[in-house]
C-alpha cells in the first residue's frame, strides 16, 4: 500500500512537472514574441534593450507635454491679446506694475459702494423735497422751496456724474476680472474648450464658468462673442460639449495614471459628417496616449476613419 501511494505521488509529481515545463515554454515563447514586437521600436529609438529605451520614452513623453503646454499658452496669448502681437503684449506687461492691481480693484469697489449709498440718500432727499413742495401749494414759501429744489437738482447732477464715472470703472473692472478668470481657468476647462472648438468647427471658441450665477453655470463662447448656456445649445452641440469634457478629463487622468483602453460606442449619432471628422481627429489625439476602441454600426464612418487614421488603422467587422 505504501508503494502504491508513493507510485501515485510520483505520477502526480511527473504531471505537475510536465505542466510546469509547458508553462515555462509558453512563457519563453511570450518573451520572445514580445521582444520581437519591441525590436522595431528599439531600432527606431537607437536602443539595444528595453531598459536602455526607458529614459528615451520618459524624455519623449516630457517633450510632448512641453509642446502641448507651449501650444496652449500660445493659444491663450493669441485669444486674450485683444488684437496685439506678441511683442506689444510683452512690452505692455513689462510696463505694468501687477502688484498694484489688487489694491486698485479694492479702491474701485469702495468708490462704487460709496456712490450707491450717496445716490440712495439723494433719492430720499428728493422725495422729501417733492413732498414739501406739494405741501406748499402756492404759499409764500414757494420761492424758498424752488431754490432748495434747484440745489437738490445740482447735487443730483454732481452725484450722477460721479456715479457714471464709478459705474464705468466698475464695468471695466468686471471686464478685467472676466479676462483674468479666462486666463487662469483650470487646465481641464481650458483643454475641454480647445477640444470643443475643434468639434464645433470653430463655432464656439472656449468654455466659461459664470461665477455670478447661483450656483455657477457652465457656458460656451459663440464665435459672435455671446455666451450660450448649456440649455441653449442644440442636442448635437451638447453631445460635442460632453465629449470634449470627457476627453479633457481623460487626458489629465492619463498624465498621472496607467493608461487603460478608451471604448467609445457610436459617439457621433448626432454629429454631421464634418463634425464627425473633427471628432475622429480628437480621438486620434487621444490615441497617442492610450488605446482607442471605437464601435459603430454606421458604415459611412469607415471612410472617415481611414482618412483620419490612415491605412494602418485596425478595422474589425463583427458579423452576427
Amino acid at each position: 500500500q505504501q508503494a502504491q501511494t508513493a507510485y501515485q505521488r510520483c505520477i502526480a509529481a511527473d504531471a505537475a512537472l510536465a505542466r510546469a515545463q509547458q508553462q515555462r515554454d509558453e512563457a519563453a515563447l511570450q518573451v520572445e514574441t514580445t521582444i520581437a514586437r519591441l525590436q522595431p521600436l528599439l531600432d527606431a529609438a537607437g536602443a539595444s534593450s528595453p531598459n536602455e529605451a526607458l529614459p528615451l520614452v520618459t524624455r519623449s513623453d516630457r517633450k510632448r507635454e512641453l509642446l502641448r503646454d507651449i501650444e496652449q499658452l500660445r493659444d491663450a496669448l493669441t485669444r486674450d491679446a485683444d488684437g496685439l502681437d506678441l511683442a506689444a503684449v510683452l512690452a505692455e506687461i513689462d510696463s505694468s506694475d501687477l502688484s498694484l492691481v489688487a489694491s486698485e480693484l479694492r479702491q474701485l469697489e469702495a468708490q462704487l459702494a460709496a456712490c450707491a449709498d450717496e445716490m440712495q440718500t439723494l433719492a430720499g432727499e428728493r422725495v422729501r423735497a417733492e413732498q414739501a413742495l406739494a405741501s406748499i401749494d402756492g404759499q409764500a414759501d414757494a420761492a424758498i422751496a424752488a431754490a432748495k429744489r434747484q440745489e437738490a437738482l445740482a447735487a443730483m447732477a454732481d452725484a450722477t456724474e460721479r456715479y457714471l464715472k464709478v459705474r464705468t470703472a466698475s464695468e471695466l473692472l468686471r471686464w478685467a476680472i472676466n479676462q483674468y478668470r479666462d486666463r487662469k481657468q483650470g487646465p481641464m476647462l481650458a483643454r475641454a474648450g480647445g477640444i470643443f472648438a475643434e468639434l464645433t468647427l470653430g463655432n464656439y471658441s472656449q468654455l466659461r464658468v459664470d461665477y455670478d450665477s447661483d450656483p455657477p453655470s457652465l457656458g460656451a463662447r459663440h464665435h459672435s462673442g455671446r455666451d450660450v448656456e448649456v440649455a441653449g445649445l442644440s442636442e448635437g452641440t451638447r453631445d460635442q460639449l460632453y465629449l470634449a469634457l470627457r476627453l479633457a478629463a481623460l487626458e489629465l487622468h492619463l498624465a498621472q495614471a496607467t493608461p487603460l483602453p478608451f471604448v467609445a460606442d457610436d459617439l457621433f449619432i448626432n454629429f454631421d459628417d464634418a463634425r464627425a471628422t473633427a471628432g475622429l481627429h480628437a480621438l486620434r489625439g487621444l490615441a497617442q496616449h492610450t488605446q482607442v476602441i471605437f464601435l459603430s454600426h454606421h458604415d459611412h464612418l469607415l471612410t472617415m476613419v481611414r482618412d483620419v487614421f490612415g491605412v494602418n488603422v485596425n478595422v474589425i467587422e463583427l458579423v452576427v
